[in-house]
């Protein structure tokens, strides 16, 4: 594998704006033609099939299966980290609309949360039904997180110790009447 040039300048690599400028300035001074630029970026997917390539005969000779990177140690099974592909309102796998065929209307992705004041139907995703208790609590505890957020570091102290001592409710009614709600 060649390796990469020592900078002559002796400073650091370009920044995106660095290299765009000094691209813009080698077109400009007929160093280089566009031409050639576009060449070198209908060239990154043959590149990329290449690695790909090189990556799975690399698993298969050391016995992991292609399709499925090996884990590290301690990493979780299940959903990969960071955000799932595509953009909100388009189902996984489908492409982008420019790539797809021209719609009669494109419409606008959803925003805010879905029809039915987000209680879900169907299929469970799991775990057990909540009680009514439960779903209490959970609902006063969302209401104390909410108040107690707008209350200054300095005074949430006070606000805590009734919870603690008289309830979650009675620390609420403190909150509201100090914030006016």
């Amino acid at each position: 594998m060649p390796r990469p040039r020592k900078d002559s300048s002796g400073g650091s690599s370009l920044s995106p704006g660095q290299a765009s400028y000094v691209l813009d300035r080698m077109i400009a001074e007929r160093r280089i033609s566009l031409g050639e630029v576009n060449r070198y970026i209908s060239e990154i997917h043959r590149e990329i099939s290449d690695l790909e390539a090189r990556l799975s005969s690399l698993r298969s000779a050391s016995g992991a299966s292609a399709a499925a990177p090996s884990r590290g140690p301690g990493r979780p099974r299940g959903r990969r980290p960071g955000r799932p592909p595509g953009r909100p309102g388009r189902p996984p796998g489908r492409p982008p609309a420019a790539a797809s065929a021209p719609a009669a209307a494109p419409a606008a992705p959803r925003r805010g949360r879905p029809p039915g004041g987000g209680v879900k139907r169907g299929r469970k995703r799991g775990g057990a039904a909540l009680s009514p208790e439960q779903l209490a609590s959970r609902q006063l505890q969302g209401r104390y997180l909410g108040l107690i957020r707008q209350i200054p570091a300095s005074r949430r102290g006070q606000y805590q110790k009734t919870a603690k001592e008289r309830g979650r409710e009675a620390a609420i009614k403190e909150m509201q009447s100090a914030l006016g709600k």
